[in-house]
């Protein structure tokens, strides 16, 4: 709406943002303030950063659990293998192939731990699943 169209009483805070004055007369930038402060607290800003902190705990906890998960069975399968070395009885070949097979899984593993990746943690993942498949047919 071009300004000659206006009635003299009508003003529009949006069109009128920036400008100095209107009609001759100056006015205050209380009246673009007010208006933008008003829309700042009409928007949800404190719910979205609760919800954001909310989301990195969560993250976090996700991330602890999972990071126990694995640990865990990486410390079983560390215990089940120290349990083999110390133990007096003659292993069997295939468990002498196991342990080769183990050791070639162990050494081809290939990650960037500084990155951060998900595909790194589901090369660990993946390959503690075989692993653990290796140690189960000792049992």
């Amino acid at each position: 709406m071009s300004e000659r169209c206006r009635p003299q009483n009508f003003t529009n805070p949006l069109l009128d943002a920036g400008r100095a004055s209107f009609n001759g007369v100056d006015k205050v930038n209380s009246v673009k303030t007010e208006t933008a402060s008003k829309l700042a607290s009409a928007l949800p800003l404190k719910t979205v950063a609760e919800e954001l902190a909310f989301l990195r705990k969560s993250f976090r906890d996700l991330v602890t659990a999972y990071a126990g998960q694995i640990e865990a069975d990486i410390t079983q399968l560390h215990s089940t293998v120290n349990t083999e070395a110390e133990s007096k009885r003659k292993l069997p070949s295939s468990r002498s192939h196991d342990l080769r097979d183990m050791l070639m899984l162990l050494r081809s593993l290939e990650i960037k731990p500084a990155k951060g990746k998900r595909r790194d943690l589901k090369k660990v993942e993946n390959l503690v699943a075989e692993l653990r498949l290796i140690a189960d047919r000792w049992e």
